[in-house]
């Protein structure tokens, strides 16, 4: 990673590397203290006697006191959340399936009364309603031997003449038949014509039939409908459904709690005022009411919860009144968290500063430090990175904040700390190797810091362990979701196994320390997403996302540079290409090295006309000077306009860097062979770049690519591969031999490596292509029309096909 630039000051370089250097040292001090300060907030004040430990004599109030009793307001609290009334949310749905589910039972009902023939099957004028009933329902015999009776009956009135006398003495002696059955059937038998009478017995058997054969479907069918749906008249029937569909609407829109006793349930629906008059139709509508009726009524858990922490915040603080004298402890006894805290109150806990801990939290903070020194120092290679003040400025805030964060939500809310979310964050802007070590040294730390809640601490850290692990500079910020979920599961797991190995944890408060450790991974991903962007204008360092961001065409800078200088744009994309590409083959990064490249140029938007691919055949402005010291003065403030560019458009410093870098400190030969030629007095600072030279890979990339760059347009399709190659290396060497590279970690090797994949991208963007005739030339270069004559064979069947073709152009 490229130095911050600020080439506009006047102080020698060494001033600014001193000032670098006191900078740092002053962020890992401020670092370091407030570490130790976070780390050991516990130890400032920590009792001598604490929960769970052991008193040797009696500990008595020294005066009177209400003091706090903790387990009284605890069961307080907990009581005033028990007795909070459920909150309940209305589900129409269920209401839609329970009008639903009746109207099944009613069709089911219909179809039952039609298949036996409703009531009433004749005119009410010839049988009523109760004669028609009593003659579906008797048997076989019983209906022949009624209809005997009536014709014999019959009989005997014509004898007589005297039609109701008759009737009435035959009732009188025949008292086994029922009277009202056989005065009306012999009654309509005297007044209507014969074929009448029998169109009545016929009907009658008709529906005796159709009601035994739906007597049998009933018996199978629904309950309620088994004894008295069938003896219901039509009116009766419309009437009760017409009254169970209300009372059913009326008890769903009051509201069916899920659980409700059935024997309450049947209570409230015998109460209903709005049911059948008839006790049997209204038991029968009460049952298709219960048996259909569903409960709508669910607790909103939201709402419950929000409503019982609410009761349970309003309950006051219980105290306990103390007497001078009275036990607090018994000696040989532990202190309880109630008595603790009334010690505590009456300041008998002796708290002092832990000295001990003190000191060792400070040699072991000191120790990491040392670590993390020696590994940016040596092992920078390893680690992927290197570090600027501002770098470690974000670093301390990260690190601060998170076991900050650890140490004050100990131990209540250790399931919920996003220490995950520091591995997410240096994963994203540095390496996962960087990550995985600043985790481990923090992580370590805190064991000391929280040692009392180790057990409860372990998931976390492993959670975060494993973020930093597998979060190595992500290219979307979906990766850092999905990392969050993955920690999530993984801190739940581990906090089952651990519970199950203990063993004392019942099932159900285990599943819910689980969900909260797992809901713990997903708030890390949530914090680092948001802290993400805040840092990002504190670190030298960028992440992916935000190098995706400045990459952009639309950017300010890099629409200016497109269309006020669209022959440095091309040359831009060729020297991203290759620089790319080498990038990718040395493992440095990929991102950093495009984005960088796209801006190194950005100068030359200034005085676009003074640079040979923008002047498109125009006289070239450098031949009218006639100055080569003035010449080389403007190439050279492409890169100090281009710094001042960047500044201006708050370009990050990472980027800037680029600018200077690819250019180093070379020698502009091409004036300064000029300058030799008219003068004696030719100093070659006056024709060299102010630099730096490159301080990282990824800009001494781009340096050699950019000087590759019009070296490779230069040659020739029919140019060998060893020919390319010697050019390149000839190239490498002038830059290596001119201590260009010597600061950006790039080794002779290295460049052996780059170079045929330079020759690799310069083959892609120049391959072959066919050579037309050159008559093709005059009408279309591509080749794709020419004349007809061009295309003829000696094949007949070709000929023909081609006379069905136009005849200037053969099509493609």
């Amino acid at each position: 990673m490229g130095i911050a630039p600020n080439h506009s000051s006047l102080l020698p370089k060494t001033t600014h590397r001193i000032s670098r250097k006191w900078s740092g040292r002053a962020v890992i001090g401020i670092t370091f203290v407030c570490l130790i300060s976070s780390l050991s907030i516990r130890f400032y004040s920590e009792p001598r006697l604490d929960i769970g430990t052991f008193v040797d004599q009696d500990l008595r109030s020294p005066k009177s006191i209400e003091a706090t009793d903790i387990e009284a307001t605890r069961q307080a609290k907990e009581i005033a959340k028990q007795q909070v009334i459920p909150v309940y949310r209305s589900n129409p749905e269920f209401d839609a399936s329970a009008v639903k589910h009746l109207e099944e039972l009613l069709q089911v009902g219909d179809n039952l009364r039609i298949s036996s023939g409703n009531l009433p099957y004749v005119d009410r004028q010839i049988l009523s309603d109760d004669v028609q009933r009593y003659l579906r329902r008797i048997s076989e015999p019983e209906w022949v031997q009624l209809q005997d009776k009536a014709n014999k009956l019959a009989t005997n009135v014509s004898n007589q003449g005297s039609i109701s006398s008759a009737i009435t003495s035959a009732i009188n002696r025949d008292k086994e038949s029922p009277s009202v059955a056989l005065a009306e059937l012999t009654t309509y038998k005297l007044n209507a014509l014969p074929q009448d009478y029998q169109r009545l017995l016929n009907k009658i058997t008709e529906v005796r039939r159709a009601y035994a054969m739906t007597q049998d479907k009933a018996a199978k069918g629904p309950e309620m409908f088994r004894d008295r749906l069938l003896e219901m008249s039509n009116e009766e029937w419309e009437n009760c459904k017409k009254l169970t569909r209300q009372a059913l609407l009326d008890v769903q829109s009051a509201g069916i709690v899920a659980g409700l006793p059935d024997d309450m349930l049947l209570k409230r629906l015998t109460n209903l005022s709005n049911l059948p008059i008839n006790e049997d139709h209204r038991m029968m509508a009460i049952a298709l009411i219960r048996s259909t009726v569903k409960p709508n009524l669910t607790i909103d858990y939201v709402g419950t919860t929000e409503r019982a922490i609410k009761a349970s915040e309003s309950v006051q603080t219980q105290r306990v009144a103390l007497q001078v004298g009275d036990l607090i402890v018994k000696g040989g006894e532990k202190i309880t968290e109630r008595q603790f805290v009334i010690l505590d109150e009456l300041k008998m806990t002796q708290r002092q500063v832990n000295i001990k801990r003190l000191v060792l939290l400070t040699l072991t903070t000191a120790l990491a430090f040392g670590i993390f020194g020696y590994a940016n120092q040596r092992w920078q290679y390893l680690l992927k990175v290197k570090l600027h003040v501002k770098d470690l400025l974000a670093l301390g805030i990260v690190c601060t904040g998170s076991t900050l964060a650890t140490v004050i939500m100990a131990p209540n809310m250790l399931v919920f700390v996003p220490l995950a979310s520091m591995g997410l964050i240096i994963g994203s802007f540095y390496s996962s190797r960087l990550a995985l070590l600043i985790t481990l040294l923090i992580s370590g730390l805190l064991t000391i810091a929280i040692s009392a809640n180790l057990l409860s601490l372990a998931p976390v850290l492993v959670g975060a362990i494993v973020a930093a692990a597998i979060t190595n500079r992500p290219l979307t910020r979906s990766h850092l979701a999905a990392t969050g979920l993955l920690v999530g599961f993984l801190q739940a797991s581990v906090y089952i196994a651990i519970a199950i190995i203990a063993g004392s944890t019942p099932p159900v408060l285990m599943a819910i320390t689980a969900l909260q450790y797992a809901s713990g991974g997903i708030i890390a991903a949530i914090v680092a997403l948001g802290a993400i962007p805040y840092l990002e204008h504190i670190a030298y360092a960028l992440t992916p996302f935000r190098l995706a961001e400045l990459a952009n065409l639309d950017r300010p800078l890099l629409r200016l540079l497109v269309t006020e200088t669209p022959g440095t744009f091309q040359h831009t994309l060729f020297v991203a290409n290759l620089a790319e590409a080498a990038a990718r083959e040395l493992g440095a990064d990929t991102t950093l090295v495009r984005t960088g490249t796209l801006y190194h140029d950005i100068g030359k938007t200034l005085r676009p006309e003074y640079f040979i691919e923008n002047q498109m055949g125009q006289p070239n402005p450098h031949d009218l000077l006639n100055d080569p010291w003035e010449s080389a003065q403007i190439v050279k403030e492409h890169v100090s306009g281009g710094i001042k560019l960047a500044q201006k458009y708050h370009l990050p410093e990472m980027l800037q860097a680029f600018i200077p870098e690819h250019q180093g400190t070379i020698a502009i030969t091409y004036f300064y062979c000029q300058a030799q030629k008219r003068s004696d007095r030719v100093y070659e600072s006056d024709f060299r770049y102010v630099g730096p030279i490159p301080q990282s890979r990824e800009t001494g990339i781009v340096m050699l690519a950019d000087a590759c760059e019009a070296a490779l347009r230069s040659l020739g399709t029919d140019t060998t591969l060893e020919a390319a190659k010697s050019l390149l290396m000839r190239i490498f060497e002038t830059r290596w031999n001119d201590g260009q590279l010597k600061d950006c970690s790039l080794t002779w090797e290295d460049l052996d490596r780059i170079a045929p994949v330079f020759i690799k991208v310069w083959q892609e963007r120049n391959h072959g292509r066919i050579k037309y005739p050159n008559l093709a030339n005059k009408l279309d270069p591509s080749g794709s029309a020419l004349p007809d004559h061009l295309c003829e064979t000696n094949d007949l069947e070709t000929s023909a096909s081609q006379t069905a073709v136009p005849k200037k152009i053969a099509l493609k």
